[in-house]
């Protein structure tokens, strides 16, 4: 994932200027102070940060108040690295590597389509047994029925590695990134990404039957207008596909200020599922599925215990083994408490259908 933000030199001050935001972005009710003060516990990002909380119950947006200038939010992201070539899991070799392929290519085939030429394994049955597994593997698709020569189009694909899978698998797939680097990048291994942002590069109307977002609206200063974007370049029944944060998530139940997806000043907005509903709804889409997962609940609990002891989480750190522990214990808590409350979930998934068109 790499953030909706211009990669270019910034002014010499270090200072990131700010404008009062008291009104909730989707509702426009007032907000409540949530947590004040908070620097950034990553990047050192300059400033003391604050957040604020919808009151209407009915919404639950969260987001910073004063909130940063678009002109300055590059500042925020000077030492920030945004192109993790993440896996699923560490297979090993020879057998092993083999046979979690196997696994993860049975179960795909079997929830949702990706199947390849011969019969279907078994195997697939085994990613149920590990709900970490699932979610990853869930994910790693972003919740999406395979669809033969359909037109995939990712916003933010960073390093381009689930652009690259999801092209394996028999999308016509496509990105776009912010950052020319990043973009540059994917070129050269291959991938069609271009750089810009999705509402300047002035993509034809009902062209895609796919966008995909991971980890981005968040990061976004005006997530309604980019939602409106990808409505109108969706086809036709075609899927947004988005991944962020749950602001109601047992993680920030559990940790509050010290919570790993806060993340001052980079996180803009922090959504609730039913914030996330009203700006999709507000957008156009009018079809959605919506859930919470506990895909990554691990590293969040981890980077979180570690705000909490700390004050500060430092990426690609190797962590003590008693708190990978923890993050697997509390990874199994959540995923039982995810069957008593479906909205403790870490991310929010939501696959949103554009509507047909009257004629069809």
């Amino acid at each position: 994932m790499t953030v909706q933000t211009e990669c270019k030199d910034v002014s010499k001050t270090n200072e990131i200027r700010s404008r009062p935001c008291p009104s909730c972005y989707i509702c426009g009710t007032d907000g409540s102070p949530l947590y004040q003060h908070l620097e950034d516990r990553y990047w050192g990002a300059p400033g003391l940060w604050s957040l604020k909380k919808c009151r209407n119950d009915s919404c639950g947006l969260v987001w910073l108040d004063p909130m940063p200038v678009q002109e300055d939010i590059a500042k925020a992201y000077q030492h920030y690295y945004t192109h993790w070539d993440s896996t699923i899991g560490r297979p090993g070799h020879g057998f092993i590597r083999r046979f979690i392929r196997s696994v993860k290519a049975s179960y795909l085939d079997y929830t949702y389509g990706y199947g390849r030429s011969g019969p279907k394994s078994w195997l697939g049955l085994l990613a149920h047994l590990t709900p970490c597994q699932r979610a990853e593997l869930d994910f790693s698709v972003m919740y999406l029925r395979f669809l033969q020569a359909g037109r995939l189009l990712e916003v933010g694909c960073g390093s381009g590695t689930m652009l690259k899978g999801m092209a394996n698998l028999g999308w016509r797939a496509e990105g776009i990134d912010s950052d020319p680097r990043a973009a540059e990048n994917c070129r050269r291994r291959g991938l069609n990404v271009r750089a810009g942002f999705l509402e300047d590069l002035q993509y034809p109307a009902n062209y895609y039957d796919v966008v995909t977002m991971s980890h981005l609206i968040e990061h976004v200063h005006e997530p309604l207008e980019l939602l409106i974007e990808c409505h109108r370049i969706l086809k036709p029944s075609g899927r947004l596909s988005l991944v962020t944060p749950n602001i109601n998530s047992a993680g920030h139940r559990v940790y509050g200020s010290s919570w790993f997806h806060l993340d001052p000043p980079r996180h803009l907005h922090i959504f609730s599922v039913a914030s996330l509903k009203a700006l999709l709804q507000k957008a156009g889409f009018r079809s959605m599925k919506i859930r919470t997962t506990i895909r990554d609940a691990a590293g969040a609990y981890v980077g979180s215990r570690s705000i909490g002891r700390t004050g500060r989480f430092e990426f690609g750190s190797r962590q003590p083994r008693s708190a990978r522990l923890w993050g697997r214990a509390m990874t199994a808590v959540e995923w039982a408490w995810l069957k008593l409350d479906d909205q403790v979930g870490e991310e929010i998934a939501v696959v949103a259908q554009k509507e047909k068109k009257h004629s069809e």
